[in-house]
């Protein structure tokens, strides 16, 4: 067809010539269509699906002039090879030449990814595999699947997905961490990765981010994704059997004669072995460091004082060496994640002795500097001062949520509130009332809500003077006025889902998503219960689940060395669209 094309673009051509000749105006050729087609492979030596190879190079040969993208890293050749052959374009074919002997008996394959397009319009050859074996057969197992990021399901590109069979000098478990694999291939942007060519075997399998490019598992800040048990490739009975290795409906994608998948709770069988969009799904995680350590202490501003920390830092005790003024206050919190340590102090010491402790030991002494880091204000000359205590509260859009408290927070500690009677707030234009309390609702006195309820379909207006709230430095608030309404419930929807603990987890984490997946709220559950989301903005939703496994209230990693899985993570199926004025009550038990 492109060739058609082609002699039909020269006819025109020549049809156009031959015209101005004859015409006393000049006009240049308007050309034609677009080339949209990628190159054609012409042909090729050996051929692809060659046996008994055994030549130092494979040639190529297109319809038209190509160009190479990278190929050292966009050309995947499985079995790995020690060296990277060499790429080199004469005219139109690509010449492959190998610089080191191949093995024998075995079947290769070379999958060019994106690295071959034209040389004109960029017209991408995707995909492209060429297959050889240097024995008698070609092996032809496929083995299909994805990697996911193990936390939010999302795709892992640019993994290396690796297959290891049996070695005799070193344990299967430490394959990865030593050599090269038998197999490898790449993951494409959505995270999708094929095998061809594989033999009948026993594999461990493994999907590696690879920071140095050696096909090993080398590196600590390397993602990783496994399985604990190994998968047997057979060509009349491909078998996975795995307790652990949790392979459902929507997570598997093998080809072969025929498949056997042995479970607790999954067989599954089909004569072609090609189980379209239920991939085998491998989940990627980056090991958490399982030693505590200070990641980083600095003054961001003036008074605070932060310790950030490689995971929660609830036992951490920090500690100060030197004996302080009694004009030095420090009040020590937590970040929300409880990774951070935050001191608030007041700001007139230039330094601290301080140090840190990690478990029974002191792990840490410094001196750290108290003076600020440096702002865009500050390296203009211009001194930042704070005149004000800085006051938020959770109004939204000029609306508070039914059956919502009023939260106030502020940016440093509340220790003091001298109410007076001029703090006041109307109701509908129509009551006054002037008296406000306010309790505090965390251990910081960083945030306190104000002890009203308030009534649905109702306005309100809230008046608080200056010199209300100060905090421990003294300083004080100006005076903050807050309008709002209270919308009818009518306006809001509910869901209400019943979740299943399963009986190995500790807790099951329930986060309620929005359309853009930031959370909206979050329920721990422990024990099988009916979970509401109530009072919601009409819009659409989804539900996550987190299998709280080791019961610490947060998604942990896996670890290869010592086999451990990341806790599963699973979403719902439906996508709710909540409405105003309606209830989703599901029926189903939402188990796992």
């Amino acid at each position: 067809m492109k060739n058609v094309q082609k002699i039909l673009s020269l006819t025109l051509i020549f049809a156009l010539v031959l015209s101005l000749t004859r015409c006393a105006n000049v006009v240049s050729p308007t050309g034609g269509p677009k080339d949209t087609v990628p190159p054609i492979v012409l042909q090729a030596s050996p051929e692809n699906q060659s046996t008994n190879f055994s030549g130092k190079e494979i040639h190529i040969t297109f319809d038209e002039y190509v160009t190479l993208n990278n190929p050292n890293n966009n050309i995947m050749i499985s079995p790995p090879l020690e060296n990277n052959p060499e790429y080199k374009l004469n005219g139109k074919s690509l010449i492959i030449k190998f610089k080191e002997p191949l093995k024998s008996d075995v079947t290769y394959s070379i999958n060019f990814g994106e690295a071959i397009k034209d040389l004109h319009e960029g017209n991408i050859f995707k995909d492209y595999s060429f297959t050889f074996s240097t024995g008698d057969v070609i092996d032809t197992l496929t083995f299909e699947g994805k990697v996911l990021q193990a936390a939010d399901h999302k795709p892992s590109p640019d993994f290396f997905v690796m297959l290891y069979t049996e070695n005799d000098t070193l344990p299967f478990d430490s394959l990865p961490y030593l050599v090269k694999p038998n197999y490898v291939t790449k993951t494409n942007k959505e995270g999708k990765f094929e095998f061809s060519g594989l033999k009948e075997n026993e594999y461990l399998i493994f999907a590696l981010k690879d920071g140095n490019s050696n096909l090993r598992f080398d590196l600590p800040n390397e993602e990783i994704g496994f399985t604990v048990d190994n998968l047997q490739f057979t060509i009349n009975n491909l078998q996975l059997t795995s307790d652990s290795l949790q392979l459902t409906s929507d997570s598997l994608q093998l080809t072969s004669d025929s498949l056997q998948l042995t479970s607790d709770s999954l067989q599954l069988t089909s004569d072609s072995l090609r189980v379209k969009d239920e991939p085998f799904i491998l989940y990627s995680f980056l090991e958490e460091d399982s030693v505590q350590r200070l990641l980083k202490k600095e003054v961001p501003e003036d008074g605070l004082l932060r310790f950030a920390f490689s995971y929660p830092a609830k036992d951490v005790k920090i500690e100060v060496m030197e004996t302080l003024p009694d004009s030095f206050a420090i009040y020590p919190t937590h970040s929300a994640n409880y990774d951070s340590i935050l001191w608030y102090f007041t700001p007139n010491k230039d330094s601290l002795l301080l140090a840190i402790n990690y478990d029974t030991l002191i792990n840490d002494t410094s001196q750290i500097s108290l003076k600020p880091r440096k702002t865009e204000g500050r390296r203009r000359g211009k001194e930042q001062t704070i005149s004000s205590l800085n006051i938020t509260n959770n109004v939204t859009g000029g609306k508070l949520k039914p059956e919502q408290d009023l939260i106030f927070t502020f940016k440093e500690p509340v220790t003091e509130i001298i109410m007076r009677d001029t703090s006041w707030y109307i109701v509908d234009k129509d009551t006054i009332i002037n008296d406000l309390q306010f309790t505090k609702i965390d251990s910081f006195g960083l945030k306190y809500k104000l002890e009203k309820t308030f009534v649905p379909e109702q306005s309100y207006k809230i008046i608080i003077p200056d010199s209300v709230f100060f905090s421990f430095k003294g300083v004080t608030n100006d005076t903050t006025k807050i309008t709002f309404k209270v919308p009818a419930l009518s306006e809001y929807g509910n869901i209400f889902v019943t979740i299943e603990k399963p009986e190995d987890v500790s807790q099951v984490i329930v986060e309620l998503l929005d359309d853009k997946d930031k959370v909206v709220e979050r329920q721990i559950i422990r024990e099988t219960s009916k979970v509401g989301f109530t009072n919601l903005v009409p819009k659409k939703y989804k539900l996550k689940a987190t299998l709280d496994r080791d019961g610490n209230g947060r998604w942990s990693p896996g670890h290869y060395g010592r086999k451990i899985l990341p806790e599963d993570v699973i979403y719902h199926k439906d996508i709710f669209d909540v409405k105003a004025n309606w209830d989703i009550d599901l029926e189903e038990v939402w188990s796992f």
